[in-house]
């Protein structure tokens, strides 16, 4: 028998931050950097928002659909 603890499975590397400006980098530049990565962040975060909200209206859509014909359509 060994002291040796069991190994457990590496988990997902974590994700890297991102890089911090260089010191040497103008102060104009790393607003408008920050501006711009923001603006980025922005939009992806609008568009999963639209692309979920399109989603719960095809559920209600359908939902409403089937609540009005009495039918269940089929979901294969």
């Amino acid at each position: 028998m060994t002291d040796e603890a069991p190994r457990s499975e590496p988990g997902p590397e974590p994700l890297a931050a991102p890089e911090p400006p260089p010191r040497d980098e103008h102060p104009i530049i790393a607003w408008a950097r920050a501006i711009v990565l923001g603006i980025g962040d922005t939009a992806r975060d609008m568009l999963e928002a639209g692309r979920q909200g399109a989603r719960e209206a095809l559920d209600d859509g359908w939902r409403r659909f089937d609540d009005k014909t009495k039918r269940r359509r089929s979901r294969g």
